[in-house]
């Protein structure tokens, strides 16, 4: 009887499991308790330069962390690496504690930090990029912020929204996706309701049109492609857009009261569309008067302040 040829595969070995980066105590100075409380007085355009610095402090932070992961115990010693790292993660807690304190000195990021999900960084991202009084309806912001499906950006034209408050954005609705199984984690729970949304309706095949134009080298995604679905990762995507949209109309409207005293103008879906379920906005009561005006008997004024004119400056805050 001839004898099988076949080789009997042995099972893969696990891969050990990476080590947490720990920090050892630098001699870099640490600012002090009175300068850190100036950061309560930081112009728009500084904490703007705050919230960049985090993001790339945070990235230098991981790659330094990373490339210690991946040498291992090939080389000896990795100091130098090692305080690279740690001063990295020094500069980013500095930078997250200077923002901590900008935002608690504005009664808008006061109420952004009551939500689970919402951190200093992007509330302080959201401060210092948003300029109420050019924005009398949310879909400015949302224009703004990139998250207007609508808007077309063809080749040789400028960016029409800005890039740096979309970034913010993004990690706006991981903090909600990260954030959703919490109790009182009040937008994590629209992010599982949209999420839910979105999978019923690429279930359905509604997205089989979408999925004729989506571009992929992922053979994996081409084979979802083919039955007329989308993604899993487009499909959080777009939970997550829609779940910071919500934030951002919540966001505008007190905003709004806040700045100006009256109404903001209610969302497109619900004053022109009829649309009957409207989600509540959290914690109004930080704003005394607010609640009855907007979904009260009030009469509900709608005032559009003076736009002014524009430019084409870059940096242009419009939306």
């Amino acid at each position: 009887m001839a004898k099988s040829t076949d080789k009997v595969k042995e099972p893969k070995e696990a891969k050990p499991k990476l080590p947490r980066i720990k920090r050892a105590p630098l001699d870099i100075p640490v600012l002090s308790r009175e300068t850190d409380l100036t950061a309560a007085n930081l112009t728009n355009p500084e904490a703007r330069f705050m919230v960049a610095n985090y993001y790339l402090g945070q990235n230098m932070r991981k790659r330094a962390d990373m490339q210690r992961r991946h040498l291992g115990d090939k080389t000896t010693p990795d100091a130098l690496l090692r305080y690279w790292g740690d001063s990295f993660a020094h500069l980013e807690q500095t930078a997250k504690d200077a923002l901590e304190v900008y935002v608690q000195g504005h009664k808008i990021g006061q109420w952004m930090l009551q939500h689970m999900g919402v951190g200093s960084i992007c509330a302080a991202g959201l401060l210092s990029e948003i300029d109420i009084t050019k924005a009398p309806t949310v879909g400015h912001i949302n224009s703004f912020a990139g998250l207007n499906p609508q808007m077309k950006w063809e080749k040789g034209e400028k960016r029409p929204f800005n890039a740096f408050l979309k970034q913010v954005c993004f990690h706006l609705g991981e903090g909600f996706k990260k954030n959703h199984t919490k109790e009182g984690c009040f937008y994590g729970k629209i992010y599982e309701s949209m999420k839910a949304k979105v999978v019923d309706k690429n279930n359905r095949g509604d997205n089989a049109e979408r999925a004729k134009h989506y571009r992929t080298n992922s053979a994996e995604v081409k084979r979802t492609l083919k039955k007329g679905k989308l993604p899993d990762g487009n499909l959080d995507r777009q939970a997550c857009n829609q779940t910071v949209k919500i934030f951002l109309s919540h966001l505008h409207a007190v905003w709004y009261w806040h700045h100006f005293g009256v109404a903001p103008p209610r969302p497109f879906s619900t004053a022109i569309l009829g649309h009957a379920h409207e989600i509540k906005i959290p914690c109004m009561d930080m704003f005394p008067g607010f609640e009855k005006a907007y979904y009260g008997t009030t009469a509900h004024t709608t005032y559009y302040p003076p736009q002014p004119e524009v430019k084409g400056k870059k940096g242009s805050k419009v939306a």
